[in-house]
């Protein structure tokens, strides 16, 4: 290291406001509350003193702090093998960070869109997920390969492909959606020794914390893997979301308990592998309705195997099949399309009216009925 810990960037950002509002519930100034990116930014600090073969690399990693600036501060405290600027090619980055952790380091790669891991394909499908098990655990693959999921970005770069991640056999797959989160399930990824794809929202990256109670602690923690956390408590109607669409589920079900009377439960999966279900099983007991929600395209979603399972393990509970609520299934658009695009509060609303509960006086703001699902199928839309 080239700088002690209490002289790194570290010290600025645990002198900032852990959680977005003081006592009083008034908003704590932006420029001086942590944010998801700086919060993943403390767990990696914590994780290159902890670990003396640590690297971290991916293109523009070094000096601008990475694409979306979680590295900053990175730079003045690292030497340069340790924290380095790739070439522009993700199945290089991807190769390499796959051979560093077998020669037993430990290695967080960095591509700078979740669209580009198609250009890692084999590196990611067949080498990071299969090394391990392949030498029967003699060799450990102690590798974090983190990737944005994008929006405004247009076609090729606003893709989120969880579902790929989830489709493959010897993955873990993160994905916070919280500050907090976002500190503890990097840590909790830096701490093991198996690969892990860890998705981020760009949509989160300039959030405070506003969620969690006491904000994000100043330690190191870690979050318990595979568990989804609750995040509003319901009686009527659970709603599962996975990644950014959390915050328009709870803006979903704040219209729907005060204008339509349905207590509703929000749960973030948090996780897609490992993924405990007893708690999602527990909600929907209760409350007998579900809507699953993401940014993925419907079509093909991680939804729809969370959906399976969740009917096979409380079918005897279910008022009617699981609703998944998705992007739609064609390319993503501009950034000015983007709300007929992505789930909005008022796509999870309509989608409660139509196909799981009638809501009094209701007028749905889209078509997201069966009729409308199984036509834009038939299109391709």
């Amino acid at each position: 290291m080239l700088q002690k810990k209490e002289e790194s960037r570290l010290a600025q950002t645990q002198a900032k406001f852990r959680y977005a509002f003081d006592e009083h519930g008034k908003p704590h100034p932006k420029l001086k509350t942590l944010t998801y990116a700086e919060a993943l930014y403390e767990a990696m600090v914590e994780g290159f003193y902890r670990d003396p073969t640590m690297v971290a690399f991916g293109e523009e990693n070094r000096d601008w702090g990475g694409a979306f600036g979680v590295y900053r501060g990175l730079t003045e405290a690292l030497p340069y093998p340790r924290l380095f600027n790739s070439p522009i090619s993700e199945g290089a980055i991807v190769g390499a960070g796959v051979g560093y952790a077998l020669s037993g380091g430990r290695v967080v790669a960095e591509l700078m869109y979740c669209d580009f891991m198609g250009r890692a394909g084999d590196e990611i499908f067949n080498q990071m997920a299969k090394w391990q098990a392949m030498s029967g655990d003699v060799l450990e693959m102690p590798l974090v390969l983190r990737v944005s999921v994008g929006a405004k970005y247009g076609a090729q770069h606003s893709q989120d492909w969880s579902a790929m991640i989830a489709h493959v056999p010897g993955l873990k797959a993160y994905f916070p959606a919280t500050a907090y989160d976002a500190k503890g399930m990097l840590a909790l990824a830096l701490r093991g020794s198996d690969p892990v794809v860890f998705f981020e929202s760009q949509r989160l990256y300039p959030e405070p914390e506003t969620l969690v109670a006491g904000g994000v602690p100043v330690e190191d923690y870690i979050v318990p893997e595979g568990e989804p956390a609750l995040r509003k408590s319901g009686r009527d109607l659970t709603i599962i979301t996975v990644g950014a669409t959390l915050y328009r589920a709870l803006e979903a079900a704040k219209v729907l308990e005060e204008k339509y009377g349905v207590s509703t439960e929000v749960i973030d999966a948090r996780f897609i592998n490992p993924l405990n279900y007893t708690p999602l099983v527990e909600s929907i007991k209760k409350t007998g309705k579900v809507v699953l929600a993401s940014d993925a395209c419907e079509r093909g979603s991680f939804l729809h195997t969370m959906a399976s399972n969740l009917t096979q393990l409380a079918f005897d509970y279910l008022d009617g099949p699981p609703v998944v609520v998705g992007a739609r299934n064609w390319i993503t658009p501009p950034a000015e399309l983007e709300d007929m695009f992505f789930p909005t509060k008022e796509w999870i609303i309509d989608a409660v009216h139509e196909r799981i509960l009638p809501l009094p006086g209701h007028k749905p703001a889209t078509r997201q009925g069966t009729d409308e699902i199984l036509r834009r199928n038939r299109l391709g839309i």
